[in-house]
């Protein structure tokens, strides 16, 4: 503080004494005076606040206000960047043609039962289910077994006559027998017509035949079998009453069928062939 005291009195003196000098020594003093002043408050009022950066874009511009001092306009938008085009819709693919549906086949007609009457596998009562007739059946069933019965019980005693077959089968039941039965078989009927290609075309030897229908007169002769039998008939009760001949062969068997015959019957004989 007393430093502060004693430059200012020394700046007091040092003032007395300039305005106690002649003006031709004052003048020019004050004149440099003057001049550094001006100098300085040139130089001041030159200086300003230095300015906010400008906008990083080079195309931005500034606006003055009304007092004077400048303010900085925001940037010019950039370019709206053009719509990308909008690409095309693809092709709608053509619908396939719809394949028209197949015609429903017709459902197969039935095969139309044979004539007379016919039934399947089973006991019957003859004369009650079924009238008394010669029968047959028009196709092969492997392991087919029948009976005539003269009764219900069982027993043995009762079996009229019965015949085990793999091939078509013939059987005439009679006004007398009570009953019949038959495991295995194709279904009987009372259609007797021919079940052969033709009477002189080859047939199996599995079966029973109907002698001038399914093959006719002659002689015939089998492909050759180990255990072949057959048996010219005069009838189709399956008695022994029945057989007008017949025999068991090995290798190739011969048989000459008569007119008179009613029917054959063969097993395990391979194919018969008619000779000419």
């Amino acid at each position: 503080m007393e430093n502060r005291k004693s430059f200012l009195a020394q700046l007091q003196s040092a003032w007395r004494r300039f305005w106690g000098l002649k003006w031709k020594f004052k003048g020019p003093v004050l004149g440099v005076v003057a001049i550094l002043v001006i100098a300085v408050a040139g130089s001041g009022g030159a200086e300003e606040e230095p300015a906010t950066q400008a906008s990083a874009d080079p195309e931005a511009t500034t606006a003055s206000a009304g007092d004077g001092a400048e303010t900085v306009t925001s940037a010019k938008s950039t370019n709206t960047p053009k719509p990308t085009n909008t690409p095309k819709p693809t092709d709608t693919p053509k619908p396939t043609n719809t394949p028209r549906p197949t015609a429903t086949p017709a459902p197969p007609t039935a095969t139309p039962e044979p004539a007379g009457y016919s039934f399947g596998s089973g006991k019957k009562f003859v004369g009650t289910d079924m009238p008394p007739a010669t029968y047959r059946t028009r196709s092969a069933s492997a392991g087919c077994y029948y009976e005539r019965l003269s009764g219900f019980g069982g027993t043995l005693g009762e079996i009229l006559d019965n015949e085990n077959t793999n091939g078509p089968a013939i059987v005439t039941i009679t006004a007398n027998d009570v009953g019949f039965n038959s495991a295995r078989c194709a279904r009987w009927t009372q259609d007797l017509s021919a079940i052969t290609a033709s009477p002189t075309a080859p047939f199996p030897g599995d079966g029973t035949w109907f002698v001038g229908v399914d093959i006719a007169p002659g002689t015939w002769v089998n492909s050759g079998t180990p255990t072949c039998y057959w048996a010219r008939l005069e009838g189709f009760s399956g008695s022994i009453s029945d057989i007008a001949a017949n025999d068991n062969e090995s290798g190739t068997a011969i048989v000459t069928i008569s007119a008179s015959d009613v029917g054959f019957t063969s097993s395990r004989c391979g194919t018969w062939t008619l000779q000419q």
